[in-house]
């Protein structure tokens, strides 16, 4: 049930995040500003005031929201630096749900199984070669996405 209720609290945001991108642009360019700045400050503040707003935010793992404003920031980033196409929203229908968690040295690795902080342990799948290196501690795990395929 958390990690529905995480990869849909990842969705919420990024759709709410994007929301209030546009109205606040619509409001600069009324008055008369071209351009808003996409940086962390402003998607972390915005992320800030939808968890005062939405109650339920506080119950996801907090590293999988701040990483939602990451992403929407590289998308953006895109947009205007590579010319990829407008940040879109995002739908429950889409086969693509997921969500990332970050690794603040509270991601454990035990045999076949992972320790997520909120979660618990869940067992994960790779290759020897990679479970071997992931075992030996010769790298770091930044993060860690969990899918949604079928349930």
């Amino acid at each position: 049930m958390f990690l529905i209720r995480n990869i849909g609290n990842a969705r919420f945001t990024w759709n709410q995040l994007l929301d209030e991108y546009q109205k606040t642009y619509k409001l600069f360019k009324q008055n008369g500003y071209t351009r808003l700045k996409c940086n962390m400050t402003t998607f972390n503040t915005m992320l800030n005031m939808l968890k005062k707003s939405y109650d339920f935010l506080y119950r996801s793992e907090s590293s999988s929201l701040q990483q939602v404003y990451r992403d929407l920031l590289n998308a953006f980033k895109k947009f205007f630096n590579e010319g990829a196409g407008y940040p879109c929203f995002k739908s429950k229908k889409h086969h693509k749900q997921s969500f990332r968690i970050q690794n603040n040295n509270n991601i454990k690795i035990k045999d076949n199984m992972i320790v997520l902080p909120k979660i618990g342990s869940i067992y994960y799948r790779t290759s020897k070669e990679y479970k071997r290196i992931l075992n030996s501690n010769e790298i770091k795990i930044n993060n860690v996405t969990i899918k949604k395929t079928e349930w």
